[in-house]
């Protein structure tokens, strides 16, 4: 049995964006912007990428608080206090 943290104890960078986030990690063998960020942080901050493909501005509004929680105790998101963000759209 694993003890899971209600809170991240390692900083968090969030990369938050459109398909050009989603596919950060690269594919096809491809090393993407995403995977060089994980790299320059290793055991430093988790990246945590929330890419969605076909999104834009009006719909990532809508889904703000699913990604980020909506406060200090909200812990649904597991994004705590970010190092960084970018977001990209």
């Amino acid at each position: 049995c694993y003890y899971v943290p209600m809170r991240m104890s390692r900083s968090t960078v969030v990369l938050f964006g459109d398909s050009i986030t989603q596919m950060g990690f690269g594919g096809d063998s491809s090393i993407g912007w995403a995977s060089l960020l994980a790299n320059a942080y290793t055991r430093r901050a988790d990246v945590l990428n929330r890419g969605y493909s076909g999104y834009n501005t009006r719909f990532a509004m809508d889904i703000l608080p699913s990604v980020f929680g909506s406060g200090d105790d909200d812990v649904s998101s597991y994004v705590g206090r970010p190092l960084f963000v970018t977001v990209f759209f």
